[in-house]
């Protein structure tokens, strides 16, 4: 019985020896993911771009590969650059197949305290996106839409083909 009383009060103990900053509730949002639409320049209407491949430059892990015609992608978190291969049309059996534009784009961090348990978020702000041009592009414009990434709620980034 004696056993029994101390365990009963080392789990009362340890209970109310929990501050809410020791949980992180999993309703708690991660870094939200840059927001990329694809749309059609001339209807400026979302657009699927078929068996798109994305791959981070200077990375070999392919983010995606399949139609879409929107998708988030990360952006790093120590670096005010990230950079991504677009490649339109790829096929997988096929290495340097399909129409590859790369895109560019320059931001800022934000980092947040949320709690002990949960630690940093990091939100963003796009300065800018620069497609670099190889005289075969694909991608024909883009649009900032929202400049500041703080959810996956809406397109952040627009691209025109």
């Amino acid at each position: 019985m004696h056993k029994l009383k101390k365990i009963f009060l080392t789990t009362i103990v340890l209970i109310f020896a929990c501050e809410p900053d020791d949980i992180c509730l999993s309703s708690i949002e991660d870094t939200p993911r840059l927001i990329i639409g694809f749309y059609e320049i001339n209807t400026n209407k979302l657009k699927e771009v078929e068996n798109l491949k994305i791959q981070g430059i200077g990375n070999d892990q392919v983010y995606i590969h399949e139609t879409i015609d929107s998708i988030g992608i990360p952006l790093k978190n120590k670096e005010h650059l990230t950079s991504f291969n677009l490649t339109k049309d790829f096929i997988q059996d096929k290495p340097g197949s399909g129409n590859n534009d790369k895109i560019f784009i320059n931001h800022d961090s934000n980092f947040i305290y949320l709690s002990r348990a949960c630690g940093y978020i990091n939100n963003y702000e796009i300065n800018n996106v620069v497609i670099e041009n190889d005289n075969e592009n694909w991608i024909l414009n883009s649009q900032i839409s929202s400049s500041k990434i703080k959810d996956e709620k809406s397109i952040h980034i627009k691209i025109y083909h």
